[in-house]
């Protein structure tokens, strides 16, 4: 038999009652203890004690404790009891009406072993596994978007509804990680960022007509501004910028608003619909030098010209280095991972192809890569890549971190490669979380406010380089 919280009186008792008969018995003892006159009715005294003690007892019953590990035990045994989770939890996930809790953070399987398109190993299925077993889905009243992946979670009181399933009727409460602070630069450092900057549309018909409106444009353009200001960055390797020079124009009227600092410099893209990049830059610090080279010639092509390099030059020391910036092909709902696998390994031999191109052209053999390459660590294009002589910084300074999460698992989506020349000349590379944790939704910069949070769904990748 399931107990009973102390906020729920049982059915035939009524709360008038309640508060009567407690008045009763505290009036009696004031009584007794001062000396007054005792009620001439013993009898009746001694009915208002008994029945006050028979609702003390039925309604103090507490909640009962559980762990996490005795619940998943024996999911049966618990359906429809009210129970306390002594297990600290953390939140994975942040949906419109449900949060995903489990004891620690949750990563994409492919982030630590091999799968999917690679032959789904051992070690993959028991992550698959253990990510759902160790995971509750708890359907309460928060405001989905002030709870934030990361967020821990004590003392839950909830109701068990199913296998995995939780349920409270109000809000809970949760308590937030420490802000992710960013130092600057230290003095002589070269500061760049690798950024997906999720869907920045220049102009709102065709393709952008159904993602976003006018004041979402004006309030993810704010939000953006407001990041790179705070990121103090002398370069941006900017994805998802759309379309050709219309979107970098539009976000250099706000970034030089105040002082003409920032120029861009992007790949010739003409049709609206297509998903650019563009580096954007500190004119007083650096320069391009000659024209970019694309992985592919045909640049007006929806997956070719979102893979190019140029090359940098420092204005006070006149050192260089190359950057290509990279999207790769996207995974889609739907399709079978084995399909859009193989495109991403087209790019990655594409991009390997076009590098010797890039050194002999730019006359310097440092390259940096970042973008986001739809892939985690463990997926074949990373480690063809790394197998092609480009180390994987992230994992290799930053294990268990991540960059992107998407349905309460997280992982690396965006990267950062130097090849052994370049690789001796990082100081450090980490991602910012200033949007991963927030609630995932297309365009959340529809909510009201002004910080920098959540211009888009994927964290930053800042990169502090001493060229030599």
């Amino acid at each position: 038999m399931s107990k009973k919280s102390s906020n729920f009186a049982p059915a035939f008792v009524k709360t008038g009652d309640i508060a009567r008969s407690r008045a009763v018995v505290a009036r009696q003892a004031h009584n007794l203890k001062v000396g007054g006159s005792i009620p001439p009715s013993a009898t009746n005294m001694k009915k208002h004690v008994f029945f006050f003690l028979i609702i003390s007892t039925l309604s103090v019953h507490a909640v009962e404790r559980v762990s996490l590990a005795q619940l998943q035990s024996d999911w049966s045994r618990y359906l429809n009891h009210d129970i306390q989770l002594t297990t600290p939890l953390v939140v994975c996930g942040s949906f419109y009406d449900s949060l995903l809790l489990a004891p620690e953070r949750l990563f994409c399987p492919e982030e630590r072993a091999v799968g999917l398109a690679d032959g789904d190993s051992t070690a993959y299925y028991a992550l698959v596994a253990q990510n759902y077993q160790s995971s509750v889905c708890l359907h309460c009243r928060n405001q989905y978007y002030k709870v934030r992946t990361g967020d821990k979670v004590k003392g839950l009181k909830v109701r068990v509804t199913g296998e995995r399933q939780l349920l409270t009727g109000k809000s809970i409460s949760t308590r937030h990680a420490a802000q992710d602070r960013l130092p600057k630069p230290k003095k002589g450092e070269l500061r760049v960022v690798g950024a997906n900057i999720e869907n920045y549309f220049a102009d709102l018909g065709g393709y952008a007509h159904k993602r976003t409106t006018t004041a979402q444009q004006a309030l993810k353009t704010q939000k953006l501004v407001s990041a790179m200001q705070a990121m103090h960055a002398d370069i941006f390797a900017c994805c998802e910028m759309q379309v050709g020079d219309k979107a970098p124009k539009m976000l250099l009227a706000a970034l030089n608003k105040q002082r003409n600092r920032y120029a861009y410099v992007t790949m010739p893209m003409s049709d609206i619909d297509r998903i650019g990049g563009c580096f954007i830059y500190d004119k007083e610090r650096v320069r391009p030098y000659a024209q970019p080279i694309s992985a592919y010639s045909d640049t007006a092509d929806h997956y070719y010209a979102r893979m190019f390099a140029v090359g940098f030059e420092e204005i006070a020391t006149g050192k260089k280095l190359i950057i290509g910036l990279n999207h790769f092909k996207s995974k889609r709902p739907g399709r079978t991972q084995y399909d859009t696998n193989m495109r991403r390994m087209q790019n990655a031999d594409s991009l390997m192809a076009m590098l010797p191109q890039a050194v002999e052209m730019f006359g310097d053999e440092d390259i940096l890569l970042l973008g986001d390459y739809n892939c985690y660590t463990q997926e074949q294009p990373i480690q063809a890549i790394v197998r092609a002589g480009y180390a994987d910084m992230l994992p290799l300074g930053n294990a268990g971190d991540y960059s992107y999460s998407f349905r309460g698992e997280a992982g690396y989506l965006d990267r950062c490669f130097a090849n052994p020349s370049m690789a001796t000349q990082i100081v450090r590379v980490r991602p910012w979380h200033i949007n991963a944790d927030w609630y995932y939704q297309h365009g959340a910069y529809k909510m009201k406010d002004s910080s920098l949070h959540r211009y888009a769904d994927h964290d930053p990748i800042i990169v502090d380089i001493q060229l030599h």
